[in-house]
């Protein structure tokens, strides 16, 4: 039977060094579309993830921790930015022009770390910028980059080609790889059959093939490089993993290698998370190799809400994510990806501090915009006056200082839009249409509409959702038509701003490019 710990009472004394220690090393390890319950530690029962609990053991622990944005390029470009999602320069994945990418001037905490002494890279899914753009990782303050450049392009685990700084890496080995088949799985009826990719030991038969190269393997061995190379000074690692993202492929079943009677996608989700827990456990062994462990902040956080079965029309025809009926690792919220309810924003976040012994639990809202302040205060910069986000410092133990708990998070995905300040939570489908008011804190699965019995409260967040969203001339704003998106796609194929997508040859041929 696995166990959770039981936090003590928060005490700065268990951090004590956090302050101390001048310019410690950063390492980000940002996992890509993690379910609430993926991780032993929230609650799954299915697999462990040993290296991630022992972690979460050391860690202070947020409860009520919020992404920026309910899908992957707005929740990383907030997160570079300290913006919120209605003002920062990645709103939704893409806009009327196509991927946009981070514009010049964006001044991410990456630049602010840069300025302040410290060794940047990134290493795994970027999302925010292709070959050539202004987004590029190099042109936005990082030393070092070594990945998927688009969110598009990290849709593979065998992937053509990888990215290392201004390099391209072909990986002529997975040419023959049957990616285009994933994207069919989840809507086949023989899913079965997609359990013969793997053998008796559940070892995936593709990796057989000479020269076949599995992306996170990759991953894990720059990651360690970077370390290495970068032991004598400080640091910060941006690990941006794609695990355990669709569509889901594994080079090993793990603990699911026998579950036979389990869907194939759930049993490759589960591998996928351990999968991505072995990758903790290595970066954490390299940290303690190199002797950077004890000068080392560690910080763990998911990109967006569950997203691993699609949403459904209930009897009423609202939508809903369906948890996944073996692993059950939704949670309690309502909404998934995509949505800016609860299930899309809540996500696992903790953050372990040099000579952190034992665990905190904090329930004060945070989000991850709150982690750029974080780090540059961490780095001993300046915090631009002009950030989203607070750093967390007085929530992890030590730095002098209250910390603002009635500030609002805002979130939106086209008409839907959605903040929480405080106890609240706000959503409304449309500026036109009703808030609807919850306590979060008393009712996870917000079922209680609470707008009639606290309209003062309804009338406030309404007023605040009225007024914090800046319109985008290229993204989908609050209020607007299809049709008035479409006339912006028009103006911009008329005015020659298409915006053209770098792929791997591969992904010119994805199922939904086919017209």
């Amino acid at each position: 039977m696995l166990t959770t710990c039981t936090a003590p009472a928060a005490a700065p004394s268990v951090v004590a060094r956090d302050i101390s220690v001048p310019q410690p090393n950063i390492l980000f390890i940002f996992s890509d579309d993690l379910s609430f319950r993926d991780l032993s530690a929230y609650g799954q029962r299915n697999y462990a993830t040993p290296h991630l609990d022992a972690l979460v053991r050391r860690s202070t622990r947020f409860t009520q921790a919020y992404t920026a944005a309910p899908e992957c390029a707005p929740s990383r470009g907030c997160l570079l930015t300290g913006k919120h999602v209605g003002r920062g320069p990645i709103r939704i994945n893409s806009s009327a022009r196509g991927f946009e990418p981070l514009p010049a001037g964006s001044n991410t905490f990456a630049e602010k770390l840069q300025q302040a002494g410290y060794r940047t890279g990134v290493v795994g899914k970027w999302g925010v910028g292709y070959r050539g753009s202004t987004g590029e990782p190099l042109r936005q303050g990082f030393d070092y980059h070594f990945g998927y450049l688009s969110h598009y392009e990290a849709h593979s685990y065998f992937p053509l080609e990888l990215f290392e700084n201004e390099e391209t890496l072909p990986l002529r080995g997975n040419d023959a790889f049957p990616l285009e088949t994933l994207y069919a799985k989840k809507g086949t009826e023989n899913k079965a059959s997609f359990a013969e990719m793997y053998n008796a030991s559940g070892k995936l038969e593709y990796l057989e093939r000479p020269g076949a190269t599995y992306a996170p393997d990759l991953m894990d061995q720059k990651a360690a490089a970077f370390i290495e190379e970068n032991k004598d000074r400080p640091f910060f690692l941006f690990f941006t993993t794609n695990l355990p993202h669709g569509p889901s492929i594994v080079d090993d079943l793990r603990a699911f290698s026998t579950r036979e009677e389990m869907d194939i996608n759930s049993r490759e989700w589960g591998a996928m998370v351990q999968r991505l827990d072995e990758s903790v456990g290595r970066l954490i062994a390299q940290l303690k190799a190199t002797g950077t462990y004890d000068n080392t902040v560690i910080v763990f956080a998911s990109d967006n809400g569950y997203s691993m079965h699609n949403p459904k029309q209930d009897v009423a025809g609202e939508q809903y994510w369906p948890d996944d009926p073996w692993l059950l690792n939704k949670g309690p919220f309502l909404g998934g990806k995509f949505s800016v309810r609860e299930g899309g924003m809540r996500v696992p976040f903790f953050v372990s501090m040099p000579g952190q012994l034992e665990s905190r639990v904090v329930s004060t809202p945070v989000w991850l915009v709150d982690l750029y302040p974080t780090f540059v205060r961490l780095a001993g910069g300046e915090v631009p006056a002009d950030l989203d986000g607070v750093a967390l410092q007085p929530l992890l133990g030590g730095g002098a200082g209250t910390f603002p708990e009635e500030r609002p998070f805002y979130f939106y995905k086209n008409n839907e839009q959605s903040v929480r300040k405080g106890a609240w939570f706000g959503w409304r489908a449309h500026p036109a249409a009703a808030l609807e008011v919850y306590l979060p804190e008393e009712d996870q699965a917000c079922a209680f509409d609470l707008a009639g019995v606290y309209p003062a409260v309804a009338a406030e967040l309404s007023q605040y959702l009225d007024t914090v969203h800046q319109d985008h001339p290229w993204y989908w704003n609050p209020g607007e038509r299809a049709e008035d998106y479409q006339a912006k796609i028009a103006l911009a194929e008329k005015t020659g701003q298409i915006i053209p997508r770098y792929r791997p040859n591969r992904m010119a041929r994805m199922p939904w490019e086919r017209k």
